[in-house]
């Protein structure tokens, strides 16, 4: 890279992609590209942080570049959840010393400070992570690629018409 920052990317340019039907296209690109040093420091941002957008933006890529990473690479994806475990792991910690009052004076060599989370915002992190934690339902990153099973459908549209039919009814009672 240049000292100059205008100066552009050595990969800069149009470049030959593949196209989704079979045959290629030309693209122009920033020349950014993924490697190992981008994955290692976005997955050390999301794992001092838990906080994705800055975690990008600490590799030099989007949240949206990142996020469709991990709808592609299992493995990123596998990283990507050991390093989000890790963060949280940091903010419960950071809140049951702050909760004990029991800070410590020195930090551990090699620890990073937190990030600068408010309680609130640090309680909110926790609640929305604590069903993958606690054995509740998984977030399903890749659901739209996958077509939905047309019983399953028709079951859950008769389930809240029925729901709904029973609110309705309770309502006429009273």
């Amino acid at each position: 890279m240049s000292d100059n920052p205008a100066a552009p990317a050595p990969h800069a340019g149009r470049v030959v992609r593949p196209e989704k039907n079979g045959g290629t296209k030309i693209v122009r690109t920033r020349g950014k590209r993924w490697s190992a040093e981008a994955e290692a420091a976005f997955l050390e941002e999301l794992a001092a942080t838990a906080n994705v957008t800055a975690a990008a933006e600490a590799c030099g890529f989007s949240d949206t570049a990142i996020y469709k990473r991990r709808l592609r690479d299992p493995g990123f994806a596998a990283a990507w959840a050991e390093a989000l475990a890790h963060g949280y792991a940091r903010i419960e910690a950071m809140l049951i010393e702050t909760a004990t009052e029991s800070l410590r004076r020195k930090p551990i060599a090699g620890d990073r400070p937190l990030p600068a989370v408010g309680f609130n915002d640090a309680l909110n992190l926790l609640k929305l992570h604590r069903a993958s934690v606690r054995g509740g339902k998984p977030q399903r990153y890749g659901w739209r690629q996958h077509e939905p099973d047309i019983e399953d459908v028709r079951a859950e549209i008769l389930r809240k018409v029925a729901a709904m039919e029973r609110a309705g009814g309770s309502r006429a009672r009273g």
